[in-house]
């Protein structure tokens, strides 16, 4: 593995000066360099990004694990779309060395495929993308072979629309300390399913001591995978998890509302609230005396009309108690919203 094929051009360790990307040739010299790790950087999306160093062995089987995954064979072209300074990019990097893919460097924009004219057997892209190269004219986006699609929640009205895609098309379910996704499900075809299956070697369970359902095995998932991570990871992320360890993210743990005694999860409600509003926008908390927190929406754009109709998706509950537009939404550099700093933003308004 001291190679790489950068659009059918082969390059060694010694003539990595002549990659024109930059970010790409970096991240070759550190990735071929005789250290054993390279730095990492999380996208901050739930709050201050922070430096992990990882072991290059367990990258490379990460990478192994994705190319068996979906059968990816010496040769196959892969396009890099995503950023090189988070390890969604690097890791497509790290797959082109490991798998022998032809790696093909694209935009990295909110339409990578606007310009794109050469043969894509796998794609690596974040939900904005993929919203974007679906709805191209060109029709380029159900020639790609296999997607996997990461970076955040798909919307489910935009799920339903790939349903029918002719293309393989996966959600992933990874971090920066999992050094990608260690759980796939299909979106489309006939294998299409709400359930994450672990990967090969990653074991998954829940957190008993925070198991929030007893009807249910409801609670923050734990990763058990030595090959990627020295320890047990302990997160952040409330599942529902089947008998089969199949499981359904229902939200973060820390996003979370607990108002008048009753526990909101986020993510949930703006599942809900995604048929009623169509800008960008964020449901967060602020204090309250009576409740302890109140539930409230914040929209990105000029304040308007908003119809909630409690009766069809919402419950009493999940109606947010105030409404607050704002012209712009804070975002991660991954372009994530940032929901750390719009608590921030919503307590300076107290």
């Amino acid at each position: 593995m001291e190679k790489i094929i950068i659009d059918n051009q082969t390059y060694t360790r010694e003539k990595l000066n002549e990659i024109e990307n930059e970010s790409v040739r970096e991240f070759l010299i550190e990735w071929f360099s005789d250290s054993p790790t390279v730095n990492l950087h999380t996208s901050g999306s739930t709050g201050v990004p922070k430096l992990i160093v990882a072991e290059k062995s367990r990258m490379v089987a990460s990478a192994k694990m994705t190319l068996d995954y979906l059968n990816l064979k010496p040769g196959d072209t892969a396009l890099l779309c995503l950023s090189v300074n988070y390890i969604a990019g690097k890791m497509m990097i790290v797959r082109a060395i490991v798998g022998g893919l032809n790696l093909l460097i694209g935009d990295v924009s909110s339409n990578p495929l606007q310009n794109e004219e050469r043969h894509i057997d796998f794609a690596a892209m974040v939900p904005l993308q993929v919203y974007n190269s679906y709805r191209d004219k060109s029709g380029r986006f159900s020639k790609i072979g296999k997607i996997i699609i990461g970076g955040g929640a798909i919307d489910r009205r935009e799920e339903e629309v790939y349903s029918s895609a002719p293309n393989e098309i996966y959600a992933t379910y990874g971090m920066t300390e999992t050094l990608s996704h260690i759980a796939m499900r299909r979106i489309n075809g006939v294998n299409r399913s709400d359930y994450f299956t672990p990967m090969e070697n990653v074991d998954v369970f829940i957190n008993e001591d925070e198991n929030e359902d007893e009807n249910r095995n409801v609670g923050p998932l734990v990763i058990k995978a030595p090959h990627l991570c020295a320890e047990t990871l302990y997160t952040n992320d409330n599942v529902e998890m089947r008998p089969d360890h199949t499981f359904r993210i229902l939200g973060r743990k820390d996003n979370v509302v607990c108002s008048g005694g009753i526990k909101l999860q986020i993510e949930e409600i703006e599942a809900k609230l995604s048929n009623y509003i169509h800008a960008d926008f964020a449901v967060s908390s602020k204090p309250d005396e009576k409740l302890g927190e109140k539930l409230v929406l914040v929209i990105e754009g000029e304040e308007g009309s908003l119809t909630l109709k409690p009766a069809s998706t919402l419950s009493k509950y999940e109606i947010p108690k105030e409404v607050f537009y704002v012209q712009h939404l804070p975002r991660t550099e991954s372009g994530k919203i940032a929901r750390a700093k719009v608590k921030e933003m919503l307590n300076a308004k107290c």
